[in-house]
């Protein structure tokens, strides 16, 4: 095991286990079995400090010896590795010494090096990456996604599910008696696994080095703790995030890492920066713009730092992800806003321009939870656990995707550009400081905005009024109703097909209302932004709420404050004051209050519920 090998990355109390899975059972499957020090599944025990566990015979008899181990104890976990796995224990810090939870690992199809003996393919969930399907057996699973590394913790909860169905397997289901042997325990315990109906989640080996008998897959260069932090960088970056702004990151990740950084702390280190940045421009100086691009910069190569650190150690909160979320949001408010303001100062009203800019970073950012949150409630809402896999695999492939090549990388990555991720957005901001002028960089944000959101906007509404989104009306988005912040109107049931489009909308409407208000003067529209700004702010929260929570804003808040009531109030102002400034002001500052205080006390609740159950 190469749980010590040099070059290390952090500090000791930044590698240490939790001893989440200690005092479990561990049993490895296949020939082989757990040597007590001398196999690698025997070295993985003491690493874990698991309690190695002896089976053998024929398949039949493995998977009933299995099941009598698996009811023998419903209060620490049971851990089953593949005989043949060898793959160093960092690499299963996810699973065996991460949240409580069963898990399994996988490999990513596109990840394999060596297709060789490869082992059992595996669908993941899109949705809640579960694993729903295993083709073990000789049964293949229909659309696969990813191969069985080898590894799989049970949790103590749910061992006696696990026992019946593999005394089922053993039993009387043809499965274990087709063609498939002892070698084959691995993946048939998997099976019984998702047949149980256990959640399964995938944890998804990245950059990490890992063998299966003859199955290969290569990690990134440097020890396992290198590839570790490697692999803390998310996926799924945008294109100038993963090639100038990830590696960076990763270099100051691991210095944080070697002095036990705290991730909120650094997520409020990225704030102060950008809110420098914002500072600096609003100057107006030469000078203090080309400070703000770099420190602008800055600030989102710290940000990532934050999420680093968390994947890196294992703590990962949903208040870290919302902070690190809102503080983006918040960085770029305020720099729109000293665009606007620096702008008026040399004469030019821009105000109107940064209220749209920021309308169509909101209702941007909002149609896209709410097309991802309907796609995932389709997957969700059929027949059978957890996404009705029989309906889903008919018609779909067996064989895991190959790799993809570089005119799909290619392709790929120019999709990324064009949805504007918000490093993208940063470059752009950064870029256009460098002008100094406050429209070049106001009508940039506004034309790639607008751009990104003709992109998306087409071919989801392309696929919807023609049908190819497979959207049927009895599986609805029950969140989409806490999206619309709607104080007396119904609020959406999410089985219309185009109701995803009801949040953006809502939010270009009070955009519209509020620039209509504030008319010609200057100071009103300033004031307008301050009171959109914190109603994208609250369109944000809640966003943010439900994807780490799923529970959204308080009621009374919605009926105090909702749309409706604003849409009133800023008829009122618009129709009856000449000056309306003041009123804007005012009002922005009740909302915020009342915004700030709710969400405040939402996440002290929350936290205090969460304190509650650990």
């Amino acid at each position: 095991m190469n749980w010590s090998e040099p070059p290390l990355v952090g500090s000791a109390r930044a590698r240490a286990l939790r001893g989440r899975s200690a005092g479990g059972a561990l049993v490895a499957l296949g020939e082989g079995g757990v040597d007590h020090g001398r196999s690698e599944p025997g070295r993985l025990a003491e690493d874990y400090g698991l309690v190695p566990h002896l089976v053998g015979g024929d398949l039949p008899t493995v998977l009933a010896q299995l099941a009598d181990l698996a009811r023998s104890d419903d209060t620490a976990p049971l851990v089953l590795v593949a005989a043949d796995l060898a793959v160093s224990p960092v690499a299963l810090l996810d699973v065996l010494d991460g949240a409580d939870a069963t898990a399994a690992l996988v490999v990513d199809g596109a990840a394999v090096a060596d297709r060789t003996s490869v082992p059992a393919a595996v669908r993941v969930s899109p949705a809640r990456r579960l694993v729903v399907g295993v083709g073990a057996a000789g049964q293949p699973v229909a659309g696969p996604t990813a191969y069985a590394a080898g590894a799989l913790r049970v949790r103590a909860a749910d061992r006696a599910a696990l026992a019946d169905t593999l005394a089922a397997l053993a039993g009387t289901d043809p499965l274990v008696l087709d063609g498939a042997d002892a070698s084959d325990a691995f993946d048939v315990a998997l099976l019984a696994a998702v047949r149980a109906g256990l959640a399964v989640r995938a944890v998804t080996l990245a950059h990490q080095q890992v063998r299966r008998g003859a199955w290969h897959v290569a990690g990134a260069p440097g020890s396992p703790w290198q590839q570790r932090l490697r692999a803390a960088s998310r996926g799924n970056d945008g294109v100038f995030s993963t090639l100038a702004i990830r590696p960076i990151s990763r270099r100051l990740t691991a210095y944080g890492l070697g002095r036990d950084w705290s991730p909120n702390v650094v997520t409020g280190v990225s704030l102060g920066l950008g809110l420098a940045a914002c500072a600096a421009v609003a100057t107006g100086l030469w000078w203090a713009w080309l400070l703000g691009a770099v420190l602008l910069q800055a600030s989102l190569v710290v940000d990532c730092v934050d999420g680093e650190i968390a994947r890196f150690t294992r703590v990962s909160s949903s208040l870290g992800a919302w902070l690190d979320a809102v503080s983006d949001r918040v960085k770029e408010f305020a720099m729109v806003a000293a665009l606007a303001w620096v702008a008026a100062r040399r004469g030019s009203d821009l105000w109107w321009l940064a209220i749209v800019v920021l309308a169509i970073f909101a209702v941007r950012h909002v149609e896209d939870h709410a097309y991802a949150m309907r796609g995932r409630a389709q997957l969700l809402g059929g027949d059978g656990w957890p996404e009705h896999p029989v309906e889903a695999g008919a018609g779909l492939p067996t064989a895991v995707p190959s790799p993809p090549g570089p005119r799909a990388r290619l392709v790929r990555d120019a999709k990324q550009v064009l949805h504007l991720p918000v490093a993208e957005r940063y470059l752009i901001m950064s870029l256009g400081l460098l002008t100094m002028s406050p429209a070049v960089v106001l009508w940039a944000l506004g034309v790639a905005s607008v751009l990104a959101l003709a992109w998306t906007q087409t071919g989801r509404l392309a696929r919807a009024v023609t049908g190819r989104d497979g959207f049927r009306r009895d599986r609805p988005d029950h969140q989409l109703a806490d999206l619309c912040d709607l104080a007396v109107l119904p609020r959406p049931s999410g089985t219309s097909r185009l109701a995803w489009q009801l949040p953006g909308a809502l939010l270009a409407v009070e955009a519209a209302a509020l620039l209509l208000a504030a008319g010609l003067d200057t100071d009103a529209r300033a004031a307008a932004y301050a009171w959109l700004a914190v109603v994208c702010w609250r369109a944000y929260d809640n966003v943010y709420r439900l994807r780490e929570t799923g529970r959204g804003g308080a009621a009374w808040l919605r009926h105090l404050t909702g749309f409706e009531v604003r849409i009133v109030v800023l008829s009122g102002i618009g129709g009856s004051l000449a000056a309306p400034a003041m009123a804007l002001v005012v009002g922005a500052l009740v909302l915020a209050a009342l915004s700030v205080g709710e969400s405040m006390t939402f996440w002290r609740q929350h936290l205090g519920r969460k304190a509650q159950q650990g």
